[in-house]
């Protein structure tokens, strides 16, 4: 997919992930020049690894209201781009108990008042949904028939095929060296081998990458590293119809279908112990011992997955800021925006981020759903809070 290196461009975009590729793919089609600079190839880095989960289910109503627009283009990504992100819809579940009930309730409040189409089922109406599950402890659970997943790599190729199309060059194998900045302004991207793009406006989407790159222009990102891992299981004979989303907070894991036959399942939280440096992973194959342990928790909910097969795994890296949420704000010279931090998010609401990102971009205006995300939030000591917390057990975490 790599281009004749442009000697100008309106911008230039660090990153060839969902995120970034769609940042491109917006700003392309709002009729800009783009150049997407990816070190790698499309979706080499975070996206690949990506669980990819595409849901609704948000503490907050900023969270669940990107979430429902990027889920609506999900929907529709083929009718937007011209190609397949291979999104399924699985529907979502996740349950309560009885001490947990009066969170549940907000919660279930607050995403029926955003619009998103959940209902309440009591165990008896649960099982019958999802007949492996067991919700014997659960007092209520609620259900999102249009949740489901997509393929992380087909998204960004997606995003990256669509841009090119609306003219965008998209640069793989391209590493940049420096953001050139001249009094006080953006001026340019140097790559790595000398060449230089002269553009006004720079947008550091580089995933794990991104801190690092800000903290050569004196931005410095509220923002940590921790490992993700995730185990590949084979459905055992017999156990039926693929299972739908879940979240199982008293487990403390996530799981979906992967492909006809296997489940994918991780960590929902983040581990101290798993905090690491750097922002790449020398090794990012999954511990016999992890994978044991997410088969354990998945058969507790799950109980015919006690006779599940491994069939591999993978870990990843999460970059969190102190709220999980990203910053998305123009920061540092005057021209650079940032787009980091997503905190595990970024997947599920690339699309819509994208598109508000790209009109902040184009017109200069921040839109309204951006202003919770500025970078400023921190020292002001005004994080994004919960609005309808989710049921916590020793600091359990969402990613």
């Amino acid at each position: 997919m790599s281009a004749e290196i442009p000697r100008t461009a309106d911008v230039a975009v660090i990153g060839g992930g969902c995120m970034g590729t769609s940042i491109a793919f917006h700003l392309a089609r709002m009729g800009n020049e783009v150049a997407l600079l990816e070190k790698g190839h499309v979706a080499s880095g975070a996206t690949g690894h990506s669980g990819a989960l595409v849901r609704q289910h948000y503490e907050t109503r900023i969270g669940a209201r990107l979430a429902r627009e990027s889920l609506a283009f999900f929907r529709r990504f083929h009718e937007e781009t011209g190609t397949s992100c291979d999104f399924r819809t699985t529907g979502f579940l996740s349950g309560s108990r009885l001490r947990d009930l009066p969170a549940f309730n907000a919660l279930f409040d607050l995403l029926k008042s955003e619009g998103i189409r959940v209902e309440r089922l009591d165990p008896k109406e649960a099982v019958a949904l999802e007949p492996q599950l067991d919700a014997s402890d659960y007092e209520a659970i609620v259900h999102d028939p249009d949740a489901g997943y997509a393929d992380p790599i087909a998204t960004a190729a997606g995003f990256a095929s669509a841009a090119s199309r609306e003219g965008s060059r998209i640069l793989e194998e391209h590493a940049v060296r420096e953001i050139v900045v001249h009094r006080g302004r953006v001026a340019g991207v140097r790559l790595r081998g000398g060449r230089t793009i002269e553009t006004s406006q720079v947008v550091l989407a580089a995933g794990n990458w991104t801190r690092d790159l800000a903290s050569r222009l004196e931005v410095h990102l509220p923002i940590t590293f921790h490992r993700g891992n995730v185990a590949v299981l084979r459905r055992p004979a017999g156990f039926g119809p693929a299972p739908k989303l879940h979240f199982d907070f008293y487990g403390r894991t996530y799981s979906r279908p992967e492909g006809d036959k296997d489940v994918l399942v991780g960590f929902m939280d983040r581990e101290p112990r798993e905090t690491i440096r750097g922002h790449e992973l020398r090794d990012d194959s999954v511990p016999t011992s992890i994978v044991r342990d997410l088969r354990s928790r998945l058969s507790r909910r799950f109980p015919a997955m006690t006779r599940a097969q491994p069939r591999g795994g993978w870990a990843g890296v999460y970059d969190f800021t102190p709220d999980a949420y990203p910053i998305l704000d123009r920061l540092g010279p005057h021209g650079l925006v940032v787009a980091a931090g997503f905190s595990g998010h970024g997947f599920k609401l690339c699309p819509e981020v994208g598109r508000l990102l790209a009109a902040f971009i184009a017109t200069g205006r921040r839109p309204e759903a951006l202003e919770p995300f500025r970078g400023s939030r921190f020292a002001e000591r005004r994080p994004i809070r919960p609005d309808a917390p989710f049921p916590r057990r020793r600091g359990l975490r969402l990613t």
